[in-house]
């Protein structure tokens, strides 16, 4: 089914394909046209309890978390093939739901993760027995066992949806769990046609569970229910500080990814060509709509003004437009309301004094769809908004520093610590500074690292890891066993 037709997509519940009770639909936009995509069912409270029901039942008596550890394997990996199979029209839907262009919408990255999940089912220790212990006259043993936490309530973000998904589909699926995912309101679409993909496989009914539509209500329901053991989400700060007050309600397991202001700290020894690339493409790819952006960018004072015109030069040669045109470069941002925001930013950063040197404006050539142009202020303090609060969109900030000890000072004050990177001529120089970064993950001259290194952030960034072993921790609780010998 294509992203534009006119067909009804249905919500995935317990296995079965479902309108929302209410009978409601709602459509969502093309970002680069402003066209309708959809429409979707839009799903409120009973719906959630119906999924988060189906979702219950498949746990507690259904087959899944109870198979064998080989079986799992299979069916994770048989999913990964269906998803390659139709990777095509996963990436086809991405594109005309969030603007993304080729690189942000391949679904090559997800499929990774998913095989390198089902890899774990066979090689992480699911048990694992202690030395016996003299206790009170008797010889005791105990055997450590990796349960299930139960039933995952999963909230991914909009910018990258089937990536973000997998990673806490992955390691639900992995550690048998059960799962009710509800997709971001502005890309419904992409997780319905990840749902039919799932639906081909062997996995049980009830155990992946989809429902979309707008509004707050039923992601509430899934925060809140006593059914919902554990809740992962990944969005904005607010959104987050919100959910985890609720989930402790219920003393209620939580993973957070919740954003941040990410440096790229520029060391004085570098060839200014390289570094002027390494600083600019992050205002271009996805339009600076993702979390890790390296929107701080920390040069030494006396190499400042050739770093600001080489990034310059870069960023006005990149081509805006149509996300479907190979050449382009800069696809649009989500919504209206999410380029007015970085409109209010750009106003704020000249209004602190900020000094634009290029972009600060819709594109004049293109009439239709939420376009920004790149966009780039010196002249900046990270006191100032645009150097602390996460724009999202494509607007870098450049800081002059005079010591390393200041940049490292300056890439530290940050209420967020998701992401940094370190450019450098040698890598010997990178593994020396990394440490004294308060951040989750650093970057050397740009190697990021989405498919197998764990993904969380300090601070405010988050609580918990996404991706490979690091994430079934969150997914698995720790039970004891211990017996007389």
């Amino acid at each position: 089914m294509s992203p534009d037709s006119q067909m009804p997509w249905k919500m995935y519940i317990g296995g079965e394909w479902t309108e929302a009770a209410s009978g409601a639909r709602y459509s969502t936009v093309n970002p680069a046209t402003e066209q309708p995509l959809g429409p979707a069912p839009h799903a409120g409270v009973a719906d959630m309890r119906q999924a988060i029901a189906a979702a219950r039942t498949a746990f507690d008596s259904g087959p899944w978390p109870r198979l064998p550890l080989g079986e799992r394997y299979r069916i994770i990996h048989q999913i990964a093939s269906l998803m390659e199979k139709h990777q095509h029209e996963l990436s086809e839907i991405v594109v005309q739901e969030t603007g993304a262009t080729a690189y942000l919408a391949s679904q090559s990255g997800p499929i990774q993760i998913l095989r390198d999940a089902a890899d774990l089912v066979m090689s992480h220790s699911f048990a694992e027995s202690q030395q016996p212990l003299e206790f009170g006259g008797k010889l005791l043993q105990t055997q450590v066992l990796r349960q299930p936490v139960g039933v995952c309530g999963l909230l991914p973000t909009w910018n990258v949806p089937i990536m973000i998904a997998i990673r806490k589909i992955a390691p639900a699926l992995a550690s048998g769990c059960t799962m009710v995912l509800k997709a971001p309101p502005q890309t419904p679409l992409s997780l319905l046609k990840l749902a039919e993909i799932i639906a081909d496989s062997d996995l049980p009914p009830g155990v992946f569970n989809v429902i979309t539509g707008e509004g707050i209500e039923a992601a509430e329901e899934l925060v809140t229910n006593p059914d919902v053991d554990m809740v992962s989400f990944t969005g904005g700060l607010t959104a987050g500080r919100t959910i985890q007050a609720k989930a402790a309600e219920a003393v209620k397991r939580v993973v957070l990814e919740l954003g941040g202001k990410s440096a790229n700290i520029i060391l004085d020894d570098v060839d200014l060509d390289v570094a002027a690339q390494i600083a600019s493409l992050p205002a271009c790819f996805g339009a600076g709509q993702t979390c890790s952006m390296l929107s701080r960018v920390l040069v030494p004072e006396a190499l400042a003004e050739g770093l600001v015109e080489r990034m310059v030069a870069i960023v006005s040669s990149q081509q805006v437009g149509d996300p479907l045109d190979p050449s382009t470069v800069v696809g649009p941002l989500i919504r209206e309301e999410r380029r007015s925001a970085v409109e209010g930013y750009v106003a704020t950063g000249l209004q602190q004094g900020a000094r634009l040197v290029t972009g600060g404006r819709r594109p004049p050539h293109l009439d239709r769809g939420y376009y920004y142009e790149p966009t780039i202020f010196t002249d900046v303090h990270n006191s100032m908004t645009i150097a602390q609060d996460e724009i999202f969109g494509p607007v870098l900030t450049v800081i002059p520093y005079r010591s390393i000890d200041e940049a490292v000072q300056i890439a530290n004050d940050s209420i967020f610590g998701l992401q940094a990177n370190i450019t450098c001529r040698t890598t010997q120089e990178g593994l020396r500074l990394a440490p004294r970064l308060r951040c989750a993950a650093v970057a050397i001259n740009g190697a990021m690292d989405g498919i197998r290194a764990p993904r969380g952030g300090f601070k405010q960034s988050g609580i918990g890891r996404e991706i490979g072993k690091w994430a079934l921790d969150d997914y698995l609780e720790y039970q004891a066993v211990t017996y007389p010998l």
